[in-house]
């Protein structure tokens, strides 16, 4: 699959982050059965960033990995992983509500 679109309101991950992601072609389909993601991450100050959705084949826990990036505020942010703890559909779009950091 491409790299996908997705967005965050904020700067910066956090627990209770989300993350919306578009062009998936069957959102409520990911949310019942979510499979990796390649991501083109975009924060609210437009800073961009790699990111990716892991999904364990055995306990079906979803982690977000964001790679290094720099705000606009030239802040540099390293790699970094967080749990995603939810996944719901919308119209168009999925949102990832974002957990703990894991690494």
């Amino acid at each position: 699959m491409p790299r996908l679109p997705a967005t965050c309101p904020h700067t910066h991950l956090f627990r209770g982050a989300r993350v919306l992601v578009e062009e998936l072609p069957d959102p409520p389909g990911y949310a019942t059965t979510p499979h990796p993601l390649d991501l083109a991450l975009r924060f609210s100050d437009d800073s961009p960033a790699d990111g990716e959705v892991l999904v364990s084949p055995t306990s079906g826990d979803m982690v977000l990995a964001v790679g290094t990036y720099t705000t606009e505020a030239s802040t540099t942010l390293p790699t970094r992983t967080w749990l995603i703890s939810e996944v719901s559909p919308l119209e168009t779009q999925v949102e990832l509500k974002i957990g703990v950091r894991v690494g």
